[in-house]
């Protein structure tokens, strides 16, 4: 499993310059998202996209991306047919800072993520995109888009199902109105948002669903949101889920603020071996 750095920066230019809307840097095989094999396909592809700002990738990254899929209403559960980590190239909140990783060194780690999913869930179904898109709502349009283009005349009967994989951090972005209105002080703002969330979550339109990690502690913040979901929790269109009680802890800030300090044993305790090597040997986040 590797990058071609010339291929990625080129493909991460023509997302950036608005000449594609979505690209993949890396695809396990040539008929991903379908399985290698497509006998006894009857049901839309279940894909699962961990979209995340990978500043680094953590264990807890980790763990959500092996998580099982929830059974939900007449669905089972149980394994995705494939797998996505989405690198948005275009964020609502953040612009890159000097001691931040920068976007091909987060796909290289993105990458290495990805094997650490293989070696863990025992599947080779993972693949790296990068989209000019800041909102979940206009990702969930992009992919669908990309992927039914990339699909072509293959035998499959229904259009994909995208589950979301989440931190509640990122579900608060999700379910903030002021991304949905036409300035900060919209009045319409909260009503634009359920809105433009009931064509993400309705089965006549994007049919999406996120499934978001719970944490050990609940902010005042995250509680607010947890209130805005009550609908969406409802409905199962948002699921909560538990990772483990210390990788709900882990964040990429605390990796990125114990790495600024030099402790060692706080930040190599956060994320996997190889997103370690990794980061030492790119010297990230002021790593001597």
């Amino acid at each position: 499993m590797t990058i071609s750095r010339a291929s990625a920066m080129t493909l991460l230019g023509a997302v950036q310059r608005g000449l594609s809307p979505m690209e993949l840097i890396y695809v396990p095989h040539e008929k991903w998202p379908l399985p290698r094999s497509t006998l006894g396909t009857r049901r839309p592809l279940q894909i699962s996209i961990l979209d995340s700002s990978f500043n680094p990738p953590t264990l807890a990254h980790l763990a959500l991306a092996n998580a099982p899929r929830p059974p939900i209403g007449d669905d089972a559960g149980g394994h995705f047919d494939a797998k996505i980590y989405l690198l948005s190239v275009r964020n609502a909140d953040k612009s890159l800072k000097p001691t931040d990783a920068s976007y091909l060194q987060r796909l290289e780690m993105m990458l290495l993520l990805a094997q650490d999913s293989v070696a863990d869930a025992g599947e080779h179904q993972v693949a790296i995109g990068i989209i000019d898109e800041p909102t979940f709502v206009g990702k969930a349009s992009k992919l669908l888009a990309f992927l039914e283009q990339r699909l072509g005349v293959a035998p499959v009967p229904l259009r994909p199902q995208l589950t979301f994989l989440l931190g509640l951090d990122t579900l608060e972005r999700v379910l903030a109105p002021r991304y949905y209105g036409s300035s900060p002080i919209d009045p319409e703002a909260e009503t634009k948002m359920f809105a433009s969330l009931h064509k993400f979550f309705s089965a006549e339109h994007d049919n999406a669903r996120v499934v978001c990690a719970r944490r050990a502690a609940t902010s005042s913040t995250e509680a607010q949101t947890l209130k805005l979901a009550e609908r969406f929790l409802a409905d199962q269109r948002i699921v909560l889920i538990d990772i483990g009680e210390a990788e709900q802890t882990y964040s990429s800030t605390a990796a990125r603020d114990a790495i600024g300090r030099r402790d060692d044993d706080a930040w190599k305790n956060l994320v996997s071996p190889r997103v370690r090597e990794y980061i030492v040997q790119e010297r990230l986040f002021a790593v001597d």
